[in-house]
């Protein structure tokens, strides 16, 4: 498949490599045309986001149950029609892709999360449990031209939470806590190549018992400390290594 052939109004998704970190954003395709697709510029607020040089891009595309993707492809803010939006630039066919075959480790670490609550209901609930531990933190969205704060609360929470496996695009968690779809999750965790960071959202969900805990979710990263690839390369290198010495002294 090539850019050209990708439909319009359907979403696109973008993965940024930039100095190690990673970042990942859905737009929807608005134009293409050979070696091209533009999609609604990508902004936060009134900030459009700028691509650099040095910065690596991926694209997915996804029609029905098959996947595509092109790597190392060009972005840059572009306009169609005197309409602003962000384009991304290839001549080659796009791969055949499946999620799945990124390498996954499985990790077996409890740790702790944190949760974005937005709903009005669940901020209630989470309101009665600070009253017995206050130890969530609250925030409002400041708008600076009116000078006052914003009704649109959210909090972040804590819980325990429990990693089945981790790839460079998603983890496996297990929590006790009740999520929901596109949820907010993030947690930190210590390894030989220092602290990683991670955001991710919650894609699926199942109920499933490990332990102590009973509600398994698959999440999809959406943002990344810069050492988690080099972190995953080691250990699935490690793990070929034990393998190949394995198969030799058998």
């Amino acid at each position: 498949m090539l850019l050209s052939d990708l439909r319009l109004g359907r979403p696109l998704e973008v993965y940024i490599n930039r100095d190690g970190y990673n970042y990942r954003v859905i737009s929807k395709i608005e134009y293409t045309e050979p070696g091209c697709v533009c999609v609604s510029l990508i902004a936060g607020g009134k900030r459009v986001f700028q691509f650099l040089e040095t910065d690596i891009i991926d694209i997915v595309y996804q029609e029905q149950d098959r996947m595509w993707k092109w790597s190392n492809v060009k972005g840059a803010v572009v306009a169609v029609e005197e309409d602003k939006m962000h384009g991304f630039f290839s001549d080659e066919a796009g791969a055949n892709y499946n999620r799945r075959n990124a390498f996954r480790m499985y990790l077996g670490k409890e740790l702790l999360l944190r949760y974005k609550v937005t709903d009005k209901k669940r901020l209630q609930e989470a309101d009665e449990k600070d009253k017995e531990k206050q130890r969530h933190e609250t925030y409002y969205k400041y708008d600076k031209k009116s000078d006052e704060i914003m009704g649109d609360r959210f909090k972040w929470i804590e819980c325990l939470g429990f990693i089945r496996d981790i790839s460079e695009l998603g983890v496996g968690i297990y929590s006790n806590e009740k999520f929901m779809p596109d949820d907010e999750i993030a947690f930190e965790f210590v390894t030989d190549a220092g602290k990683i960071e991670c955001r991710a959202i919650i894609v699926r969900m199942r109920d499933h018992v490990n332990g102590a805990f009973h509600n398994y979710y698959g999440c999809r990263f959406i943002e990344t400390s810069r050492n988690l690839t080099k972190y995953l390369y080691e250990q699935q290198r490690i793990q070929l290594q034990n393998a190949n010495n394995y198969i030799k002294r058998n």
